[in-house]
């Protein structure tokens, strides 16, 4: 696995989306009533190479078969970069997953099957002074965990798991949201992370 690369990759990411949102929301989102269009020309940026003959039909967008939510171009911008967020986050999630999960095997160790018990492994065998980056990874998965499985509100099982990271109150009749800087936070979370894990021996 190429760490840096797979770093690298998310963080392009969201600096495209982040530029492309800035611009989109200069211009107003420009015409609204062109989503249609902009979806159709969406399905040809990429092309679709799977491995495999799938079993799901294509389709083509018709017209009325959808529409960004919202009365005005602010109402739309916030729900499509609140939803952004999110799903980079959760993205940000299953890396940190992946990149300890393998940095971990070249230890030689038995790598534990969640990114919670990942974090527990490292937390337990980093030095103190840098808990906070672990800390900060079991905040990432309490929060990735409240967003997946409670429509991004705490319950007991994430706020338990906030515990680990030394945090004693959460609001519970908060909705969880969060913002493009969030993300940055937690990605210098698992690069310290990644730092931390590089120094022990490979064999």
């Amino acid at each position: 696995m190429d760490v840096e690369a797979e770093m690298l990759r998310w963080s392009h990411t969201v600096y495209g989306v982040g530029h492309a949102l800035h611009v989109a929301e200069s211009i107003k989102f420009g015409n609204l009533e062109t989503i249609i269009d902009s979806m159709r020309a969406a399905e040809t940026w990429n092309n679709s190479v799977l491995g495999f003959e799938s079993n799901l039909p294509a389709r083509k967008f018709t017209e009325g078969s959808i529409y960004l939510d919202g009365s005005g171009h602010k109402e739309v911008f916030n729900r499509v970069t609140e939803s952004i967020v999110r799903v980079l986050f959760i993205n940000l999630a299953v890396l940190a997953d992946e990149i300890m999960g393998y940095l971990i095997g070249q230890t030689g160790a038995t790598v534990p099957n969640y990114l919670f018990n990942k974090v527990e492994w490292t937390h337990a065998r980093i030095p103190s002074n840098f808990h906070w980056v672990t800390y900060g990874l079991f905040e990432l998965v309490a929060i990735r965990n409240a967003l997946v499985h409670g429509d991004g509100r705490w319950n007991e099982s994430t706020v338990a798991q906030l515990k680990l990271a030394g945090i004693q109150h959460v609001d519970m009749n908060v909705e969880i949201s969060l913002s493009f800087g969030d993300l940055f936070r937690y990605r210098r979370a698992l690069r310290s992370v990644i730092g931390e894990l590089r120094k022990f021996p490979v064999i």
